[in-house]
């Protein structure tokens, strides 16, 4: 394998897979030393932690965006009115990816101590499609 491939695959492995340096090392056979001249050059640690919170961010803005458009849809529903297919549909998309989405920020945030009362367990998403969207009846 060439430099540059055994550059790209480390990268990716400490700033996306979260593999720390001496581990890269053993799987890839780079020593300690080329590991840490390129963490510090290509600035490993400040990609992985910008990748980090674009990823929370992002997490946070689509349960807001979740929160919304259930409220719409219940809306919808208490007032009689007609819930458009797309809505339904998209919500459900959602739902869908919640859980993996959760389960990758409590795997990145073990050591920080979790609010249970800003989270959608999944036992709450089967609650709502029961309840809110009747797919469980």
């Amino acid at each position: 394998m060439t430099k540059i491939k055994n550059y790209k695959q480390a990268e990716k492995m400490y700033i996306y897979d979260k593999v720390s340096l001496e581990e890269i090392g053993i799987k890839l056979n780079i020593s300690r030393r080329t590991l840490f001249y390129w963490k510090k050059k290509y600035e490993w640690d400040r990609i992985r932690f910008e990748s980090e919170r674009n990823l929370e961010i992002f997490s946070e803005e689509l349960l807001e965006f979740a929160r919304k458009l259930m409220q719409k849809i219940s809306s919808d529903i208490d007032n009689n009115r007609q819930t458009p297919q797309s809505e339904i549909y998209s919500l459900m998309n959602i739902l869908k990816n919640l859980p993996q989405i959760k389960q990758y920020e409590n795997f990145n945030q073990k050591s920080k101590q979790s609010k249970l009362t800003n989270q959608l367990t999944p036992e709450i998403l089967e609650q709502i499609e029961r309840e809110v969207l009747g797919l469980y009846d």
